[in-house]
């Protein structure tokens, strides 16, 4: 196998498996009654979370850590543990599942097409609950993530201000535009056009659909100079389907699609009639941002527009020419040392204040 085939390999492990066997805890919190900002409701609305380290006795030392739209709760295993950018020697460090995927309720547990349409500030409404009643939290040290995490971190701060200590921001954006709504138009296309789909109530899943909808998403992910690197067309034909290929072995087709809807409409305007500034002015922690240089999915202009809107931000971006999915690399690699030891410091930072 190419070196370029073992990171597209190890990019999908990441994204399906990393670090549930190093996880201190793994658990299911139930909402009773969660209602959804579109309409309808779910009663007993599971939500599903990993832990790793220890809660302090004053419940001060926690840190969310947020998935992107593919992503698992354990998404950021590789990060975590003694001395890591997560260090479980000071921190208790908090994933979860979104609604819709993982071992939150999906819709594959039962309503299929009927499952109610969510959005980011749903996902964070959910989680606000589990953490203060679930946990009996009142504070975090920080909450991150990538990509669609960081929709989620900024609306956490928004909607919640001063919960949160602080942000941590990986190619980071405040919204969805029509640049990746028509790359989500099309992956779901792919999919519902798979005969084997059947409007959304089918028996087996339309892995055809799931396999070629990510070979659409396939080169927005990385760069053209990554790109450039797939001479043999062997490999190159292997990678293209790759993301493809994970999809359909771990992803439900209805809850595939409905991720991806509620993270490319997201737009942390809308209830601000599309004052971004006002949004972003709820904001008053120090939030750090980590772009990719090289990202076709998130481009230069949605990271420039959040960085420009917000108070206290550092903003250090990533060299890399793995474009969307260069904080996704393993230890070992430059992506990991820059992103690890820039985000180490921000947290020591913290503390120092």
């Amino acid at each position: 196998m190419t070196k370029s085939a073992v990171l597209i390999a190890a990019a999908m492990w990441f994204f399906s498996t990393i670090g549930f066997a190093a996880a201190q805890q793994e658990g299911v919190y139930t909402l009773p009654d969660f209602k959804f900002e579109a309409g309808g409701e779910l009663k007993d609305m599971k939500l599903g979370y990993i832990t790793w380290g220890k809660l302090n006795a004053d419940k001060t030392n926690a840190i969310l850590l947020l998935p992107a739209t593919n992503a698992p709760k354990a998404w950021a295993a590789y990060h975590v543990g003694p001395g890591k950018t997560f260090d479980t020697d000071k921190y208790f460090v908090i994933g979860i599942d979104p609604i819709g995927s993982g071992t939150s309720t999906q819709p594959k547990d039962g309503l299929g097409p009927k499952f109610p349409i969510y959005n980011i500030r749903d996902m964070v409404r959910a989680q606000h609950e589990f953490l203060t009643k679930g946990l009996g939290l009142t504070q975090l040290v920080a909450v991150g993530g990538a990509s669609m995490g960081s929709f989620q971190s900024l609306e956490w701060a928004i909607n919640f201000p001063g919960f949160a200590k602080a942000l941590v921001l990986w190619v980071p954006a405040a919204r969805g535009d029509r640049h990746f709504q028509v790359i989500v138009d099309a992956i779901n296309a792919m999919i519902t056009l798979d005969p084997a789909y059947k409007d959304g109530a089918y028996q087996s899943e339309p892995v055809e659909g799931m396999r070629r909808a990510g070979m659409v998403y396939f080169p927005w992910l990385y760069s053209d100079a990554y790109l450039r690197t797939l001479v043999n067309d062997a490999d190159y034909d292997k990678q293209k389907m790759s993301f493809g290929e994970g999809w359909a072995k771990t992803w439900d087709a209805n809850a595939l699609i409905m991720r991806y809807n509620a993270s490319s409409s997201h737009d942390v305007t809308i209830p601000f009639k599309g004052d971004l500034k006002a949004a972003l002015s709820r904001i008053n922690v120090p939030v750090l941002m980590i772009p990719s240089a090289t990202d076709r999915l998130i481009p230069a202009y949605l990271t420039k527009e959040l960085a420009d809107n917000l108070s206290h931000v550092s903003v250090a971006p990533l060299q890399t020419d793995r474009g969307h999915l260069g904080y996704l690399q393993p230890e070992g690699t430059p992506e990991y040392a820059f992103i690890s030891s820039t985000t180490k410091a921000f947290l020591n930072g913290l503390a120092s204040h």
